[in-house]
């Protein structure tokens, strides 16, 4: 695993894959190193990758093709131009052999960081837009409206797949995406052209997480909200430094030590490979997924509350009813607004 830090960029070069052509369309020239704005686009593209919720660590299987290429590389770098040729290459029969892959734009750069060498790659996915055409005719010119599929990017825009290799210890920062291959949906840069092994990416850490706190609370929980919003409140309160929700505090601040139900939500987060992670939640989704909770009455009425206050009497108070009914009675409102 590496961090980010200072890039100095020494190569990047682009090559086209379009499956409608026999061949992948390959530069002959790297980027000159005065523009400035692929080179810009290069950096924010390794950012973005390194950055990413979905970004997984993996390292490569003995048998990938695409290490001996990257070992290559890194003992002799002015092999640049040759091996992102051949990687291309490797990536077009791989998208000609399964139609789900979409054509794009492959970006690749040789940059280091803190004194080591990287390889990064970047796909950019082409998108269909309508655009204008002027075309000369004769004494004057025709402007029409065209379907044009291309790289379409703003400079802020993130890779839709890629990865950056660590050339001297193999480590790799992977985005990957699925894909229809041979009937099934499949990481198609991991398992078929990278073919190497990953751990779950942050995104899939908290996917994970969530469904399990899910099916704990619909199968033990039910409907009692109090014990739910203690459980979302012992979320937030396990989240520290840099977003970094710990998962073990969460479950040991919402569960008493000899709860049945807080052992089983920790056997099944074991099982699940992920009781000793460290998980990063964004601010938002803090505040959309477990600082509330929603209340559904059955004709329909929804309320937001604050998790907080179903441990404070002096806010928030539920009053069983003869008729088995329920009261809701909010306390101590300072002002109401529409």
């Amino acid at each position: 695993m590496f961090e980010f830090g200072k890039m100095e960029i020494i190569k990047v070069v682009i090559h086209s894959l379009d499956t409608q052509r026999e061949m992948p369309v390959c530069s002959s020239f790297e980027i000159d190193s005065d523009d400035s704005t692929t080179l810009a686009f290069a950096e924010n593209a390794m950012e973005t990758i390194l950055n990413s919720s979905l970004m997984q660590w993996a390292r490569f299987e003995e048998e990938s093709q695409i290490k001996v290429m990257s070992e290559a590389l890194y003992s002799s770098p002015v092999s640049f131009m040759d091996v992102t040729k051949d990687m291309a290459y490797e990536m077009f029969k791989l998208m000609k052999d399964n139609a789900s892959i979409p054509n794009g734009d492959l970006m690749f750069v040789l940059f280091m960081m803190d004194e080591v060498m990287y390889l990064g790659a970047a796909k950019y996915n082409y998108k269909t837009l309508m655009t204008r055409r002027i075309e000369n005719i004769r004494e004057g010119q025709s402007i029409y409206i065209v379907k044009d599929s291309s790289l379409f990017a703003s400079m802020r825009n993130k890779a839709d797949e890629g990865f950056i290799v660590h050339l001297m210890h193999m480590d790799i920062a992977l985005v990957d995406k699925k894909y229809e291959i041979n009937g099934d949906k499949e990481y198609y840069l991991k398992e078929h052209f990278l073919k190497c092994t990953s751990e779950y990416s942050q995104k899939e850490k908290l996917d994970i997480f969530n469904k399990v706190t899910k099916n704990i609370e619909d199968k033990y929980i039910g409907d009692d909200l109090e014990k739910k919003a203690r459980i979302k409140k012992a979320i937030v309160e396990s989240i520290e430094e840099d977003n970094l929700m710990s998962v073990q505090k969460a479950v040991e601040s919402a569960f008493d030590p000899q709860d049945e139900v807080g052992q089983l939500y920790k056997q099944a987060l074991e099982k699940a490979g992920i009781d000793n992670e460290n998980i990063q939640v964004s601010e938002s989704q803090v505040k959309r997924k477990y600082q509330m909770q929603k209340i559904i009455t059955e004709s329909g009425i929804e309320l937001k509350i604050p998790v907080d206050y179903y441990s404070d009497a002096s806010k928030l108070e539920f009053i069983s009813n003869q008729d088995g009914s329920i009261s809701l009675v909010i306390k101590n409102i300072g002002k109401l607004t529409t």
